[in-house]
C-alpha cells in the first residue's frame, strides 16, 4: 500500500434515501421503509409561481395514520424556505404535505 492508500478512511454505511421528491400541491407520502436509527426529513418550497406567498405543511403520522403530536413537522407561511426536522426510530410515518407551492422534500435514515 502506497503512502496515498494509508490516509485513505473507510467510510461507514452510507444513509438510505427512501424520499427524494419534488411536486407542486398537495400530496401524501407514506415512508415504506422502518427507520432503525431516525430519519431527517430535509424540505423547502418556493412560491413564487403562485403569486409569490402561501402556506407549506408537513404533518407527520405514525404507522397506523393517527396524527404524530411528538413530531409535528412543519408549518410556515410565506415565500419561500428550507430547513430539516428529525423524526426517532425505529419508526414507520407517513407524511402529509398541504401547499400551493412548489416543494421539495428529502428524507434520509440517519446512520
Amino acid at each position: 500500500m502506497g503512502i496515498l492508500g494509508a490516509c485513505v478512511q473507510k467510510e461507514g454505511p452510507q444513509p438510505v434515501v427512501p424520499i427524494d421528491e419534488t411536486g407542486a400541491g398537495n400530496m401524501t407520502v407514506p415512508l415504506a421503509v422502518v427507520f432503525q436509527s431516525g430519519a431527517e426529513v430535509k424540505w423547502s418550497y418556493d412560491c413564487s409561481s403562485t403569486g409569490g406567498r402561501g402556506v407549506f405543511a408537513v404533518d407527520v403520522f405514525k404507522s397506523d395514520k393517527t396524527p404524530d403530536f411528538k413530531h409535528p413537522g412543519v408549518n410556515e407561511e410565506g415565500d419561500q424556505d428550507a430547513g430539516t426536522f428529525h423524526l426517532p426510530g425505529p419508526a414507520r410515518y407517513y407524511l402529509e404535505i398541504t401547499t400551493t407551492c412548489a416543494w421539495k422534500l428529502r428524507v434520509v435514515e440517519v446512520p
